[in-house]
Parts: C-alpha cells; sequence; structure tokens
C-alpha cells in the first residue's frame, strides 16, 4: 500500500512539474523583445482548428489601436468576424479570392472613417503592421490580404465588404487580416534579407 501511494504521489509531482515547464515555455512566447518579434514574424496562411479566444483578439486589437495616426484623428477602425460563413464570403469579396482568410477562424477587417483625414492609407497601414506583430508576440499567425485598389466580383472589393459587414459608405477598406493558430512552419527571417546596404546616412548612394 505504500509503494502504491509513494507512486501516486510521484506522478502527481512529476505532473505539475511538467505543467509548470510547458507554462514556463508558454511564457518565454511572450518575452521577445520587439527585434525578436519582427524576426519571427512571418506571413501566415495555413491555420490548425484550436480556436482563438476572444481574450487573445481583444489582446492584439489593443496593441493595433494604440498605432499613430495623422493628426491624431484615429480614423482606424476593426471588424472582427468569426463566423465561417461570412469569413467564406469576405475571402470571395477579392475577385482573385483570398486563401489564407478562407481558412482562417478570424478575419479581421481594417478600414479608416475617410471623412477623417486624407492619409487613412498611411494610418491604416501602421494599424495593421502594429496588429501583425502583436499577433506573433501574442504566438498566433496573420496574413495581410490587400483589399484597397484591388477588384471584387462585381465592382471594388472595398464596396463589396462594405456591403457584406454592413459599413457605412464613408469608410474605405485596406486590408483584411486572417488570424489563428500557426498551422505551418516558417522559419525566422535570416541576416542576409536584414542587408544593410538598404540603409543610407546623409544621402542615397549606389
Amino acid at each position: 500500500m505504500k509503494i502504491r501511494n509513494f507512486l501516486i504521489l510521484t506522478l502527481v509531482v512529476l505532473y505539475f512539474t511538467s505543467c509548470r515547464s510547458q507554462n514556463s515555455e508558454k511564457e518565454n512566447v511572450y518575452d521577445r523583445s520587439l527585434r525578436e518579434l519582427a524576426e519571427d514574424r512571418r506571413s501566415i496562411r495555413r491555420y490548425s482548428d484550436e480556436p482563438v479566444s476572444h481574450e487573445q483578439i481583444e489582446k492584439i486589437l489593443k496593441t493595433a489601436a494604440l498605432a499613430p495616426s495623422s493628426y491624431g484623428q484615429n480614423p482606424v477602425e476593426f471588424v472582427v468576424v468569426e463566423d465561417k460563413e461570412t469569413i467564406q464570403k469576405l475571402a470571395e469579396c477579392k475577385k482573385i479570392g483570398a486563401p489564407s482568410v478562407r481558412n482562417a477562424p478570424v478575419a479581421i477587417v481594417i478600414m479608416a472613417d475617410t471623412s477623417k483625414g486624407e492619409l487613412w492609407v498611411e494610418d491604416t497601414s501602421v494599424a495593421a503592421a502594429y496588429l501583425m506583430l502583436a499577433a506573433e508576440d501574442g504566438g498566433l499567425g496573420a496574413c495581410w490580404n490587400q483589399i484597397h485598389l484591388r477588384d471584387g466580383q462585381r465592382e471594388r472589393a472595398s464596396l463589396e465588404i462594405c456591403e457584406l459587414l454592413g459599413i457605412p459608405k464613408k469608410y474605405e477598406v485596406l486590408c483584411v487580416m486572417s488570424l489563428g493558430h500557426k498551422g505551418e512552419d516558417k522559419k525566422p527571417h535570416s541576416a542576409d534579407e536584414m542587408s544593410m546596404g538598404r540603409i543610407h546616412y546623409g544621402k542615397f548612394k549606389n
């Protein structure tokens, strides 16, 4: 009986030790510098079936909402789509299609109120970049699907998305970000991709 109790106690200890180890590994995912996040972030087009929690989405969007905007007008807004049928329709709003949106558990439409300033493309682009880094920081994958200046099935893709989601006409959609747990492994960006030859000081040099 004593041996049995000892074995049970040993298994319990091993279980909780394993849990602490796994939690520690998960915590390390969120303990990367901005440089490391930029190196690790890749466009993810395939996702696992694991659901994305509301808390994860909210944390990412809180970061994206902090992105700077021209004259502090904050014209950027987001529509989070989780309904599978709507996500399929959203993917079809782009004439050439959006495969990464089609198989994603979450799609985030990034748009701007154009009445708040002419630099809405720049403002939404910065917010989208923040969102991608925030997704990587949360251990998720994301992919930018361009909508601005793209054709839809009947008219401009942006107009079709606004019609689908009930977005007022004064808004323009920059992109749809697919989001989910990574279903593919991609290596971080290499040092070769960060060539210092693209950086110029003082004036442009060949």
